[in-house]
């Protein structure tokens, strides 16, 4: 995926993706953090994602919700 000069590429099932051209972990304290398709939808990790293309993101634990934010 592309998103102004960013773009993320994901494989189902690895632990890290490349972001503009370097690995990076998706989750470097669990590395079971993968993409995977489960009942034939593709999984994604949001935080991974939303971050790695300058977003913010807020986790409510209360209200289980989560808020991305990017910036304008």
């Amino acid at each position: 995926m592309t998103l102004g000069s960013n773009t993320i590429q994901l494989m189902i099932g690895q632990g890290s993706a490349t972001v503009n051209g370097v690995s990076t972990p998706i989750d470097p304290t669990n590395p079971a953090v993968t993409p995977v398709i489960v009942a034939g939808c593709t999984m994604l990790p949001l935080r991974f994602i939303a971050e790695s293309l300058g977003c913010q993101v807020n986790w409510n634990q209360a209200q289980q919700l989560v808020t991305v934010t990017y910036p304008q």
